[in-house]
């Protein structure tokens, strides 16, 4: 794949194919066993053996671990385990929230993929307004991008990128920066979901930045503390993605980049959705 491609789309690509079976060891026959052995081993354990999952959702997991039973069946454990403690997280927020200066500006998908095929979320630290909008909100925010994100096969294929601005972000966004709340990060991200963390990108340095990345430093294996980029000069972000692709900001050309109403879409989508999963989008 060459240049960018649009975000929106109903069908995969042959470089997505072909990365799948190359890197993922995917085949039709290796998905059709893989389910099979998947499908066993959750028959065999009497705390999860009730829940009829979807295999579009036990596919996620199989393609996270490139078709490792043992690893997909571990994190599939914890995350309903982590469902059944922190329900809660899982029901979505208000659509008030949904305005031109409320969720859409914190946390959005960018509008067209990088060349490997990765969509890019974009956050937006210091437009959130803890006084506005809980701390609880804001991780219902996150977790349901995510959740609506990995029922997307070329994002389960080719893995997310992110880019987290911290201007403007201050001692209320520094007083939530706990331990606590990090390591729930940490744990949903690498423990819980089946996602393929491929470039973390900060801008805009700040204090209540310095502060997370120390407190969650700790937690991250080696291979992903060398994917977390620092850029002293927003600009340098061109070194990683076509300008075509990039917010004005940051150096690009997009002056408008909302993805019609996905943020509101994917609310209303992952409120309330059970343990089983949910269907890919194709």
């Amino acid at each position: 794949m060459k240049g960018i491609a649009p975000f929106d789309n109903d069908t995969l690509p042959e470089f997505a194919l072909n990365k799948c079976e190359l890197e993922l060891k995917e085949t039709p026959e290796k998905k059709q066993n893989g389910l099979q052995e998947l499908k066993k081993t959750i028959q065999e354990d009497v705390e999860i053996n009730d829940i009829d999952f979807l295999d579009d959702f036990l596919i996620q997991y199989l393609r996270r671990h490139k078709y490792d039973v043992k690893g997909a069946y571990k994190q599939i454990r914890n995350y309903v385990t982590f469902r059944k403690k922190e329900g809660k997280l899982f029901q979505g927020i208000s659509d008030e929230y949904f305005t031109e200066d409320g969720a859409k500006r914190i946390l959005k998908v960018l509008p067209f993929r990088c060349p490997d095929g990765c969509p890019v979320v974009h956050c937006r630290l210091g437009e959130w307004n803890p006084g506005k909008m809980p701390v609880e909100d804001f991780k219902r925010l996150a977790i349901l991008t995510f959740l609506q994100l990995f029922r997307d096969p070329m994002t389960q294929i080719n893995g997310i990128k992110t880019i987290y601005d911290f201007k403007g972000t201050s001692l209320q966004h520094l007083k939530v920066a706990t331990i606590g709340n990090m390591y729930l990060y940490y744990t949903l991200a690498l423990n819980c979901f089946p996602g393929r963390y491929k470039a973390m990108h900060m801008v805009n340095e700040s204090r209540t930045m310095t502060i997370m990345w120390m407190l969650l430093r700790p937690f991250l294996p080696e291979k992903i503390r060398k994917r977390v980029h620092f850029h002293a000069k927003v600009e340098n972000l061109l070194n990683y993605f076509p300008a075509s692709m990039l917010p004005t900001e940051y150096g690009g050309n997009l002056r408008e980049y909302d993805i019609r109403d996905w943020p509101r879409i994917a609310n209303k989508e992952q409120k309330n959705h059970s343990l089983k999963g949910q269907p890919n989008f194709y």
